[in-house]
């Protein structure tokens, strides 16, 4: 009994996958239009305690637009295709970026018109479209618009969340999710700017003795629950494996510790 979505690429043909493998390439296509998206995915996490399977049985790709176009027209109207199969982490990396670089999935177009024809909008998770495509205000404008538009329905909102949801769930996609926000122009800028900062520190909803009980109320009924209390305690593991997290944690610390040194000074000197 098949208990996977995916096919041997070209084919009709059950995908048989070898788990003594890391992962494999795949690529999912819209078969309403024939846009597709190209990504990869392991079979396994691995942490301190024991190794886990990943969702690859069900997985629809890490594209907020190709899981938002699934969410709306329905799984059957997608094919998923299994590539092939690589031994490491390096390799089915190198092979995602061959396959995405190989059929040009940034700038290939659907015949006939100007619209993308993948769903990816980087390559290797690091090389992004050209930030001209970005910057036409036609397409901001038309892009705009539509996002507007879907959020204005409530059962969109829903279904987006949903997604969003499903996304979270997943470690490897939070980490993604995480450093694209991280590596991103616009962060790096306003991380930069003390006044930006200071803004952040001064928005008036914090003061909003409502909004703070609301939000000390979602807080306390996430950590009761036994399954969000497990994924934090495995994140937080995760990060604390990683010497580079370990070095940004002790340096954050550190931070702290002067900070209420010098406070509590100050408060004796008055």
């Amino acid at each position: 009994m098949v208990d996977h979505h995916w096919l041997r690429v070209g084919s009709d043909k059950e995908f048989v996958p070898n788990l003594d493998k890391f992962g494999f390439v795949y690529i999912i296509t819209n078969l309403r239009n024939g846009k597709a998206y190209i990504g990869c995915k392991q079979y396994l996490f691995y942490t301190r305690l024991r190794e886990k399977e990943s969702d690859w049985r069900t997985y629809t790709g890490s594209s907020k637009l190709l899981n938002e176009d699934i969410e709306k027209t329905g799984k059957k109207h997608f094919k998923f295709e299994a590539i092939a199969e690589y031994k490491n982490k390096r390799s089915l990396r190198y092979y995602e970026l061959y396959y995405q670089m190989k059929y040009n999935v940034l700038a290939a177009t659907l015949e006939g018109s100007e619209e993308h024809a993948y769903y990816n909008s980087r390559v290797g998770g690091k090389f992004y479209r050209p930030v001209e495509s970005y910057q036409d205000p036609e397409w901001r404008k038309k892009q705009s618009e539509a996002n507007k538009k879907r959020f204005r329905d409530p059962e969109e909102r829903k279904k987006l969340s949903k997604a969003q949801k499903k996304r979270w769930e997943d470690p490897e996609e939070r980490k993604k999710m995480s450093e694209s926000m991280k590596n991103s122009e616009t962060f790096q800028k306003a991380m930069r700017d003390p006044e930006h900062r200071k803004k952040l520190g001064e928005r008036e909803h914090y003061k909003d003795p409502k909004w703070r009980k609301k939000q000390s109320e979602n807080a306390k009924k996430q950590f009761s629950d036994p399954e969000m209390i497990r994924r934090q305690s495995e994140s937080a593991k995760e990060r604390f494996r990683d010497p580079e997290e370990r070095k940004k944690m002790s340096e954050a610390q550190k931070k702290r510790r002067l900070k209420e040194k010098k406070e509590n000074a100050k408060a004796k000197e008055t």
